[in-house]
Order: C-alpha cells, then sequence, then structure tokens
C-alpha cells in the first residue's frame, strides 16, 4: 500500500464532516448568547409593559365654514344671508400616544405636545382598564408633560440615569404606534447629546434606532436592565431608524415639582 494513503483518508474525512456540518453552521456557544439575549429582551417586555399606558387626548377645534358672504362679498347682497348659515363648526379632534407610569400614586409621564391643551384625557392601561386623566403639570418647552389618574394596583417603571447611557449599548422601546398598544421594538444608542433639535433646541436627545412611529411619543426608552433611560419625542421623518428622546435625567429633574 502506498504510504501517502492514510493522509489521503484524513482529508477526505475532513471534507465529509465539513460537508455534514456546513460552513454556517451556528457553535453552541453562539446559540447560548443569542438565547440569554433573547431572554433579556422577554424580561424586560413582561416586566415593563405593565407600567406603559396608551393615551388618547381630545381637543375640540373650531373651524370657520365658508358661506354666501364669500360669493357675494363686495356686492350689495354681502351680509343679506349671515344668519342663514352658520359661520364656524366645532369639532374634536383625537391625538394619541403613549406614557409611563413613574409613581403608584397615579402619575404618568409624557410629552406636552401628546396631551397639551386637550379637554379631555383618556388612559388605557396594559390590563385594559380605561380611565380619566388630568394634566398635573407641563413644561411646552421642554415638551414634557405629567398627567395624574386614580387607579389601585399600578405599577411604577424604574428610572435610570441617562448620564451613564453610551452608544452601541442596546436600546428597547415601549409605546402604542399607530395605536397598537404594547409594541415593543428593538435597537441601539446611536448617539448622545443632539443639540438643535425639535420644540427644545437649547437641550439635548439620545439618538436611537429602535423603532420610533407617531403613538410613540411620551412612551419609555429603555436600557437592557429595564430602566426608563429617555421618554421617546420625535423622529426624522425624513429617514428611517432616527428617533430622539429626552434624557430621562432632565424630565426627572423637571416633574420632581409636580409630585405631590
Amino acid at each position: 500500500m502506498k504510504p501517502y494513503l492514510p493522509l489521503t483518508a484524513l482529508v477526505g474525512c475532513c471534507l465529509i464532516a465539513l460537508a455534514i456540518i456546513g460552513p454556517g453552521a451556528v457553535s453552541p456557544v453562539r446559540g447560548a448568547a443569542a438565547l440569554g439575549l433573547q431572554d433579556d429582551f422577554i424580561r424586560v417586555a413582561e416586566q415593563l409593559k405593565p407600567s406603559v399606558v396608551s393615551l388618547k387626548a381630545v381637543t375640540v377645534v373650531t373651524y370657520r365654514l365658508p358661506g354666501p358672504d364669500d360669493f357675494f362679498r363686495g356686492t350689495p347682497y354681502e351680509g343679506v344671508f349671515r344668519d342663514f348659515y352658520p359661520r364656524t363648526v366645532r369639532q374634536p379632534q383625537v391625538g394619541q400616544g403613549s406614557g409611563i407610569i413613574i409613581d403608584s400614586r397615579g402619575y404618568i409621564l409624557t410629552n406636552y405636545h401628546v396631551v397639551g391643551g386637550a379637554q379631555q384625557i383618556l388612559v388605557r392601561l396594559s390590563d385594559g382598564r380605561e380611565l380619566r386623566g388630568q394634566v398635573a403639570g407641563s413644561n411646552q418647552r421642554l415638551d414634557i408633560a405629567l398627567v395624574k389618574v386614580s387607579a389601585p394596583g399600578l405599577r411604577p417603571a424604574p428610572l435610570g440615569d441617562s448620564n451613564r447611557v453610551r452608544v452601541g449599548q442596546w436600546a428597547i422601546a415601549i409605546g402604542s404606534p399607530f395605536g397598537l398598544d404594547q409594541t415593543v421594538t428593538v435597537g441601539v444608542i446611536s448617539a448622545v447629546g443632539r443639540h438643535g433639535l425639535g420644540r427644545n433646541a437649547s437641550g439635548y436627545y439620545l439618538q436611537t434606532d429602535a423603532s420610533i412611529n407617531p403613538g410613540n411619543s411620551g412612551g419609555p426608552l429603555l436600557d437592557i436592565n429595564g430602566n426608563v433611560v429617555g421618554i421617546n419625542n420625535m423622529i426624522l421623518s425624513s429617514g428611517q431608524g432616527i428617533g430622539f428622546a429626552i434624557p430621562i435625567n432632565l424630565a426627572r429633574e423637571v416633574v420632581t415639582p409636580w409630585l405631590r
């Protein structure tokens, strides 16, 4: 028998093994790490969803209606038909957003643009209860508001430290985009300290690629430990995956005097 045959047989066995295993096979170590991360996402969602609420803000808007006066303006008939046609109509408008319970006494943190100027605020909890809310405090310039409800068994979310947030860490958003309550999306912190944006041009924002859509405003941005690090505030409409959140340290400083 030729001396190189055992080496050839060994190489053949290796090739057969590679063909069976496949180049894309995931090692047990990597698979375990992925499952562990998945468990972290599940844990955060299960622990924090009871603290996230859906908000509806009802505002009555008055519209001016065109009438015969517009057609006869500047003619002898101007004003003749004024008493026969209504000049204005009042119509309710319903805005939608999210909020996060920060105190078991019923205080909910959200954005000013979600509830500001509303004649009626409807709050839906994760367990399906629907409550009436009232604005306990607001800051239009910083786009921060606090809503108060009366209900037992409310679970406040733990607040983190936004000064410790780092670019690249996990970011988890929970809210009601387009009315889809308790929606969870995952991304990373894309940047910190973004200036010159939105209503608060002098402040700074956390940037994330976690999916944020209309209805997410006022909901929490969380770290992998389930701590609230930001309040989802706005998106860059001309792009994708570019959302911004108000740092929780700023929001906490603003609302603390309103907690009474």
